[in-house]
């Protein structure tokens, strides 16, 4: 086994547990070697949730935990399309987050969208190989000019411009037939 396949299977795999044990999770985060990095997508979902006791405690865990000799750190990022989600949390949830945002805009145009759609239709393979990647880019040229995914592609920019609507679109054309 080569060096890139042994990393890859020395690195464990944690299955997502039941939301029962994410107290019990969120406990355990301290004690991690490695500085560790929580997404909450849909993170306006978690505050709009009743009393927001999950967030309370890995936003106080992330706080007391920080980078330092004794301690790998922790980082969350929560994910949202709603602007006004820090409006929604608790004061005591607000207290224990930093504040930090970075606001994102969607693609302006629908050529931007369309350029989004051929990036992730051109990932580069690895190991890489030009006569497979010509014959790609060819193959994705035709695709997004054909008439019915244009149309496409047209739609689902006048409905949202959320790149992850994209992506499901991308990765699963069956399901919208």
């Amino acid at each position: 086994m080569d060096d890139e396949h042994a990393t890859e299977a020395s690195d464990p795999v944690i299955p997502f547990p039941p939301s029962s044990y994410l107290p019990t999770l969120i406990s355990a985060l301290p004690t991690l070697a490695r500085p560790t990095v929580v997404v909450l997508e849909s993170f306006d979902l978690f505050a709009i949730h009743g009393r927001q006791a999950l967030l309370y405690c890995l936003l106080d865990t992330a706080q007391s935990c920080r980078a330092g000799k004794d301690s790998s750190g922790i980082v969350v990022v929560g994910i949202t399309t709603r602007v006004d989600t820090i409006n929604l949390l608790e004061k005591r949830v607000k207290s224990r987050f930093s504040g930090r945002m970075l606001v994102t805009a969607g693609p302006a145009t629908l050529d931007d969208w369309v350029s989004i759609a051929r990036n992730a239709l051109t990932a580069k393979p690895s190991p890489p190989n030009e006569e497979w990647e010509a014959w790609w880019a060819s193959a994705v040229e035709k695709f997004l000019s054909d008439r019915s995914v244009q149309a496409a592609l047209s739609d689902s920019y006048s409905l949202a411009k959320d790149v992850r609507l994209l992506s499901r679109i991308l990765a699963r054309p069956s399901q919208f037939e």
